[in-house]
């Protein structure tokens, strides 16, 4: 089929052609209007050592010890990625949970390694309020889960979390780009609703 041809179909239904694009745009435009107020929020955790071992041997620049921070660093993903461990978070910032699935839990705190001693843990909450004790929330949790793995060690080289404030920002929809994006959309659909249209008749 030719390029002219299917300018003609289009042309033949350009209500329907139009309909569409504008149904897109408005329902994409509107679930981002009336999205509920949400804070988005990003805590960064620094992985350092309550004391240094005493040995005589080469270090090899810390070699093994950055090995260990990054191998702890995996540890604190993994659990940010657990659900217990994501509702005593919670629990910690007197949130309540209970309607939350365990796949919710998995995906309202995420936990990325930055690099061998950095965590960046990101979530979001209704109100800045409760994004400041989730904050507080995770590292209350995660220092109490690390001091629980330090109970049988007999040196004081254990983890330690270094934290400092977190960023949190009032979630701002880019309506230009959703815009855009609608857009594309409505046509490709309206593209495919105009042809089974004119195939059914």
């Amino acid at each position: 089929m030719e390029l002219k041809e299917y300018y003609n179909i289009i042309k033949k239904h350009k209500n329907i052609f139009l309909g569409t694009i504008l149904t897109v745009v408005i329902i994409a435009l509107g679930y981002f209007y009336f999205l509920p107020v949400r804070y988005d929020a990003s805590l960064t955790l620094s992985i350092t050592r309550l004391g240094t071992q005493d040995t005589a041997d080469y270090k090899y620049d810390d070699f093994y010890r950055l090995q260990a921070d990054e191998r702890f660093a995996d540890t604190l993903v993994e659990w940010l990625k657990s659900p217990r461990v994501v509702s005593d978070i919670y629990t910690a910032a007197n949130i309540d949970a209970s309607a939350f699935s365990p796949g919710q839990f998995a995906k309202n705190i995420t936990a990325e390694k930055r690099s061998s001693q950095v965590v960046n843990v990101s979530f979001h909450a209704p109100l800045a309020g409760q994004a400041q004790k989730i904050s507080a929330g995770v590292v209350n949790v995660l220092n109490g889960n690390t001091e629980a793995l330090n109970l049988d060690q007999k040196e004081n080289t254990w983890f330690k979390l270094v934290y400092g404030a977190p960023v949190i920002a009032k979630f701002q929809p880019n309506y230009f780009i959703i815009l855009l994006a609608s857009l594309c959309l409505g046509i490709f659909l309206a593209f495919w609703v105009v042809l089974i249209k004119h195939y059914l008749e």
